[in-house]
């Protein structure tokens, strides 16, 4: 699979301007998931203040069920790296038996739909574990199935230690851009391969 990736940066004016811009965007062809600003500035009627409602997420977010869709959307809003969050999502669900599923909460009965607010998890399907990545959506916050230690720290020198919570989940990256996207992809491979 061949997977290409481009970045404009610019004003919204200087991009909409650009001949180059427009040229190239005609041209992609199959199928894209961008998450990119959106007119979604609109008059707050209590203040007369304009109001940022944040990231319009295009297309769905790789391997959340259609039941998920719209609230992983809501939380990846006001994620400044929504799209490196969807490019670690496309790559990691990708993987061979990789299913995402929300959560069951204490009070979710037979028939209820899993609950897709806070975080997303993603398990290896036949796996005895819970989940090899569990994945926060609003913040890009990625939580592995593994221990931190010297192995972690070269592979992912963003990545940090936690010393609270379940036992088996000791170590997190926070996804902000392509190098911490390339680090929690190799994290994610690790804690894949052990579960």
């Amino acid at each position: 699979m061949k997977l290409t990736y481009v970045c404009f940066e610019g004003t919204p004016q200087e991009l909409d301007a650009s001949e180059v811009v427009r040229d190239l965007v005609r041209q992609r062809s199959g199928t894209v998931d961008a998450a990119s600003r959106a007119p979604r500035v609109v008059v707050d009627p209590e203040s007369d203040d304009e109001v940022d409602f944040g990231w319009l997420v295009e297309g769905d977010v790789p391997g959340v069920a259609e039941e998920g869709q719209s609230t992983v959307k809501a939380q990846l809003a006001f994620n400044r790296a929504a799209q490196q969050f969807l490019d670690f999502m496309t790559e990691a669900t990708s993987w061979e038996s990789v299913g995402v599923h929300g959560i069951k909460r204490k009070t979710w009965q037979e028939g209820d739909p899993l609950d897709y607010t806070g975080y997303l998890r993603l398990r290896r399907k036949g796996s005895q574990y819970g989940g090899f990545v569990y994945a926060f959506p609003s913040t890009g916050v990625i939580n592995f199935r593994l221990q931190y230690g010297d192995k972690i720290a070269q592979l992912a020198p963003d990545a940090y230690p936690l010393t609270k919570g379940n036992d088996q989940y000791r170590v997190n990256v926070q996804i902000h851009d392509e190098s911490t996207l390339r680090q929690a992809l190799a994290l994610a491979e690790l804690a894949h391969d052990a579960t």
